[in-house]
């Protein structure tokens, strides 16, 4: 786990921005095995959001809705019943209600399984690092995902930029090439021999977009491209 906390500490100390943040959350969650990753800094009342930063592009209205709930922070209330752990993995448990809206809209935003990390700072719950998707970790993994996520949240402090901020949606011209191909049904080889690459490379590709997408596999990545226009 070493390797993988220095791997991260360096990529956040070397953000100079959001959209580094954003990109870094998104790298991490992949890395974990989760689908996407977000980063929330709360008011003092934990009723409202000073920043969020998301890797899910798709998801800027969803917070904006979600903090128009009342700014439904319940999920957090639900995570710190349990104050001796400092990780906390939720599911559907957690809406009581089968007419809750912000069950209707957590489905829609793959936001029902989750891993909750809350920042504390002198006692206070000031903010949280989620990740979406049914992945446990092993305790190792439990904590470095806390000191890479504490470093995370104290360098997006540091820009103080308030807002919602998602991943960028643009993709690059080879990554449209290798998206393009692939949804017409070719394998990795055979897009690697078409355009004069690895099969890692059109590997990584496919990853890239993933993270930016914040999909779930090579399938869905093509869908959610072809759905967005995207090619």
């Amino acid at each position: 786990m070493l390797a993988l906390v220095e791997d991260y500490l360096a990529r956040t100390l070397a953000a100079k921005g959001d959209e580094d943040i954003v990109l870094v959350l998104g790298q991490l969650a992949s890395k974990l095995g989760f689908r996407s990753g977000y980063l929330v800094e709360y008011t003092s009342t934990l009723r409202a959001a000073l920043q969020v930063l998301d890797s899910d592009p798709g998801r800027t209205e969803w917070w904006d809705r979600f903090f128009a709930y009342g700014a439904r922070s319940n999920a957090l209330f639900d995570a710190r019943r349990n104050p001796d752990a400092l990780l906390h993995y939720l599911d559907a448990s957690r809406f009581h209600q089968p007419n809750d809206p912000v069950l209707t809209l957590a489905r829609q935003m793959d936001m029902i399984n989750t891993l909750l990390l809350p920042i504390d700072f002198d006692g206070e719950v000031v903010g949280l690092l989620g990740f979406c998707g049914e992945k446990r970790l092993t305790p190792d993994q439990e904590i470095a995902l806390q000191l890479i996520g504490y470093n995370l949240f104290s360098q997006t402090r540091s820009f103080r930029v308030p807002g919602i901020k998602t991943s960028a949606t643009s993709l690059t011209p080879r990554e449209r090439e290798v998206l393009g191909l692939s949804a017409k049904g070719l394998t990795s080889q055979e897009v690697a021999e078409r355009l004069g690459m690895s099969p890692r490379t059109v590997n990584h590709h496919v990853d890239n977009v993933a993270i930016k997408l914040g999909t779930r596999n090579r399938v869905h990545t093509v869908a959610e491209a072809i759905r967005r226009d995207l090619l």
